[in-house]
């Protein structure tokens, strides 16, 4: 394939992955402490994870189908990767980078080495997914971020040995460590070094550590804050720590929370700096924030113009979230232009800024 000025680029979409055909793939010993379903109920789903009960506190719209019901119907381009092929025909989409569905529930497991072999796993099953035609699939690697250490050499032998253009973990604050902890330095050194970037990405699960939900009573409060609460707090305790500053040429990407909340967020941090300088560890951050980090957006978000407008042209991309349940699907590359962009912009956010942020395997793979 080769590209021109209006390439398209699906920053985030997802597959749906098997979770009893990824616990089969892992070492004997570990498969009855890793993660199964057991039911579902009424929307409730409950799986067992290291031996103890996980269910649902709220239940879910479409239950185990709510991942995989974009447009309202169900949709077989998570799991069929020809599916997916014709779906970025239909749409207009040159590639897609994929995420995972299920596979975000693994930070539920305490266990490191068990949520590592779960990891591979998927990894593995992904980098076949992509196989199916390597110049439009690509994989973000799920990354074991109970160790660090692990994670970071998850990383590695992903994009190394399989091809992967980038890291995939959770904002949230997972094995006792939020994302600003000394130890995933390792891992963003690892991914400076890779030239790759890591995307935080939520999916609201509860019994994890997730910002403001001990205030939540139901599924739609605990789904609207989870994503946008996460992504926030992520990107201030990173700016505290001053990782971009210590690491001068990563590239995190903070996804799936829209990107209107972002101009007064940095502003707001870059503020702070005025008053209490010390508490900032890599200095001043005015400028930083929205030329090192990267946003999705919603393909309905009334902020979009103005967010672009005001600093974040270059660092805000499209994304499907296809097949999830809240997709827009179909038409989504269709609904973007319908939006009225110019036409510099709307080529940087369809497809430009991914292929900034993604970096050159994906921009090689692209033009071979």
């Amino acid at each position: 394939m080769v590209f021109g000025d209006a390439v398209v680029i699906d920053a985030d979409g997802h597959v749906e992955e098997n979770l009893a055909n990824l616990v089969e793939q892992i070492p004997a010993s570990m498969r009855d402490v890793a993660l199964q379903f057991v039911t579902e109920s009424d929307g409730h789903v409950t799986y067992r994870v290291e031996g103890r009960l996980w269910r649902s506190q709220y239940a879910f719209p479409g239950g185990l189908t709510n991942h995989v019901r974009a447009g309202g119907e169900r949709q077989e381009g998570g799991r069929d990767p020809q599916v997916r092929v014709q779906v970025l025909d239909d749409e207009g989409i040159d590639a897609a980078v994929l995420y995972p569905s299920v596979g975000m529930m693994f930070a539920l497991i305490d266990n490191p080495d068990v949520a590592a072999a779960l990891c591979r796993a998927y990894n593995d099953w992904l980098a076949e997914y992509c196989r199916t035609d390597n110049r439009r699939l690509f994989g973000a690697a799920l990354l074991p971020q109970q160790e660090p250490r692990l994670a970071a050499g998850e990383l590695v032998r992903a994009v190394d040995e399989l091809g992967f253009v980038a890291g995939v973990m959770r904002p949230n604050k997972i094995g006792g460590r939020a994302v600003d902890h000394p130890d995933f330095d390792v891992l963003w050194g690892s991914a400076q070094e890779l030239d790759v970037p890591v995307g935080l990405h939520e999916a609201y699960i509860s019994g994890l550590d997730t910002v403001g939900m001990d205030r939540m009573s139901s599924y739609a409060g605990a789904h609207i804050i989870s994503h946008v609460f996460e992504q926030m707090t992520s990107m201030l305790v990173t700016t505290l720590a001053g990782v971009f500053e210590r690491f001068p040429s990563l590239r995190l990407g903070f996804l799936e929370a829209g990107c209107g909340w972002a101009p007064t967020w940095v502003d707001r941090i870059e503020e702070h700096f005025e008053r209490a300088p010390d508490d900032f560890r890599g200095g001043d951050p005015h400028g930083v924030i929205n030329t090192r980090s990267w946003l999705t957006f919603e393909l309905e978000e009334p902020a979009l113009a103005s967010t672009l407008e005001l600093g974040w042209a270059d660092n805000v991309m499209f994304a499907s979230d296809y097949p999830h349940f809240d997709a827009v699907f179909p038409g989504a590359i269709k609904a973007v232009k319908e939006r009225g962009l110019p036409d510099g912009v709307q080529r940087k956010v369809l497809g430009e800024n991914a292929l900034r942020f993604y970096g050159r395997r994906l921009q090689t793979s692209l033009e071979r």
